[in-house]
């Protein structure tokens, strides 16, 4: 018995040297984490957070193999990094408050810049005031269109919107190309949203006449539609060469200047009144019965919008250099824009400003004054930002967060709702009902020498209340 008690001591033995030798094996191999730490994924590493970067081969409770695969994957993907730090900046840049979020200078493309969205929304203001609604003869003539020549507020709005638009093609584009969209994509959601937009302006105005055979058919979404839709595929076309911004600029800027050129020297034969000038001479021939006296968004204005459109895409894709620094990118636009107003004056005298026509004058020093403001006011609400700033530019911002939807609710407004017609009592006749709601109703609060104005901030006023509410669910309404 006891030889037998001793050789199961022995085996006993044996087998607590061979335990100790497996976990002394198992404790050399074998990477353990704490209890305490949480485990993600099957890792001992957790996934970095957007604000913090982590070296994976700093850490010390990295395992061999962990490292091993970590380098393995830089080599095979080298721009996760890159790409992964990008997010990271625009993620930071997202969770900042609204006034306080900064465009990173030579780094990141953005959508919106407050500055453009204030110079939508002056725009869209004065397109509303000069669209011909309430008492036409009431107006300030600041505020209406010039009678020929001449530059007013009123005659500012379509070509401010149709800068900014312009302006911004060139980062929409690249902001596609960006996200790995193929040319053929961009082209195909370019053209949609033009024959989308077209289609809706020419409804609004078939409402507004019911009849097929006199109806308008241009007008200001129409005239959007054409610019936005020829600019971008014009700009995508040279993107798709991969030529440099500068070359593109270049090129942009010369289709620009030579167009309004050609339309300088085409327009020298042609009387200075409406019924003599070429851009009534050739919108009558091609849209016979479809033109009033004069059409100001015809075919030879929307022409001479498009040449300016090309020199708006000129100055905006000095924007999408990314090695260049924002304030560097804002003056060489302040120096473009410069370099159109002395243009501008310089045909001033042989071709005057003409907002109806669209003159080259006009667009040229429309556009020159647009670069130099938006050069002025891009540090202010872009670059340096700050609460008093944001407060300032907030109710400009709201109206232009989306333009071409307030143009057309005020331009569906006008030929739906305002044409209502309602017995006057002032006058004893029907009357439209904007004409009656500035005759009737405010003439008591506001009197007759600025019940006009009283009308249209009201207007205004309520079409400001319906964005801001929009704007603060972060519905923005437009087309990109």
């Amino acid at each position: 018995m006891k030889v037998k008690n001793d050789d199961i001591e022995k085996k006993n033995i044996e087998q607590e040297i061979q335990f100790e030798k497996i976990a002394k094996i198992v404790e050399d191999n074998i990477h353990f984490v704490d209890e305490d730490m949480p485990v993600y994924d099957g890792y001992d590493v957790p996934e970095p957070n957007e604000d913090v970067y982590i070296n994976e081969e700093s850490r010390e409770d990295t395992s061999p193999k962990q490292k091993k695969e970590s380098k393995r994957e830089k080599k095979v993907e080298p721009s996760r990094e890159d790409s992964s730090t990008e997010q990271t900046v625009i993620n930071r840049v997202e969770k900042e408050p609204y006034y306080l979020k900064e465009v990173v200078g030579g780094e990141v493309l953005k959508r919106r810049y407050t500055t453009i969205e204030l110079i939508m929304g002056i725009a869209v203001i004065s397109i509303i005031c000069s669209s011909g609604i309430g008492v036409l003869g009431e107006l300030p003539d600041f505020l209406a269109f010039s009678k020929w020549n001449g530059i007013s507020f009123g005659d500012l709005g379509l070509p401010l919107l149709l800068a900014s638009v312009c302006f911004m093609i060139p980062t929409e584009v690249e902001l596609d190309v960006k996200k790995k969209k193929s040319f053929k994509e961009i082209c195909i959601k370019k053209v949609k949203v033009g024959i989308i937009l077209f289609v809706i302006g020419i409804l609004i105005n078939l409402i507004g006449a019911w009849n097929f055979n006199s109806f308008r058919i241009m007008g200001i979404l129409q005239m959007i539609a054409v610019v936005y839709m020829v600019g971008s595929l014009l700009y995508v076309l040279f993107r798709r060469f991969n030529f440099k911004l500068s070359v593109i600029a270049v090129f942009l800027t010369a289709i620009g200047v030579v167009g309004l050129a050609g339309y300088y020297f085409a327009s020298a034969n042609f009387g200075d009144n409406a019924k003599s000038c070429l851009a009534y001479f050739v919108d009558s021939k091609v849209m016979p019965g479809h033109i009033g006296d004069f059409e100001r968004y015809g075919i030879m204005s929307t022409v001479s919008a498009l040449c300016g459109g090309c020199l708006a895409m000129a100055a905006g894709s000095f924007l999408c250099n990314r090695r260049v620094e924002n304030r560097d990118k804002s003056n060489k636009i302040l120096i473009m824009g410069m370099f159109f107003v002395i243009i501008a004056l310089l045909m001033e005298r042989n071709c005057p400003y003409n907002a109806s026509v669209m003159s080259p004058s006009f667009v040229m020093v429309v556009l020159g004054g647009y670069c130099v403001v938006f050069a002025a006011l891009f540090g202010v609400f872009d670059l340096n930002r700050s609460e008093v700033s944001h407060i300032v530019s907030r109710p400009f911002v709201v109206m232009g967060a989306s333009p071409v939807f307030v143009v057309g609710i005020n331009e569906f407004l006008k030929n739906t709702l305002f044409k209502v017609n309602v017995c006057s009592v002032a006058r004893g006749c029907g009357l439209r009902l904007d004409e009656w709601l500035v005759v009737d109703v405010l003439s008591a609060v506001f009197g007759s020498g600025s019940r006009m104005i009283g009308f249209l901030v009201i207007y205004i006023l309520l079409i400001f209340v319906l964005m801001l509410y929009l704007y603060s669910k972060k519905i923005y309404i437009r087309f990109k």
